[in-house]
């Protein structure tokens, strides 16, 4: 089975956009949050939360593609930057 290209650069751009929301979210739990562990974070919710309002039939915010939606997978990675980082103290 094989991904549709225009698929997979959507969620390309949603993990970019949820890369930017995890450091954002790990700069606001603390200071000493990790970049990297902050930037991965992000990437994992916002794919996860993008995926699911994509599913649910949520319609996009502002359209990466596909259904999927930057606000949504910012949102996500903020909030899972946010979580792993305030409760890593």
């Amino acid at each position: 089975m094989q991904l549709d290209p225009d698929i997979t650069a959507a969620v390309i751009r949603i993990a970019i956009a949820g890369g930017i929301g995890g450091l954002i979210g790990g700069m606001f739990a603390t200071r000493r949050a990790s970049l990297i562990g902050s930037i991965l974070m992000g990437v994992i919710g916002s794919i996860a939360l993008a995926a699911m309002t994509r599913i649910a039939g949520f319609p996009p915010l502002v359209d990466a593609g596909e259904g999927f939606s930057y606000v949504y997978g910012a949102a996500g990675g903020f909030v899972l930057g946010l979580a792993v980082s305030a409760s890593n103290r």
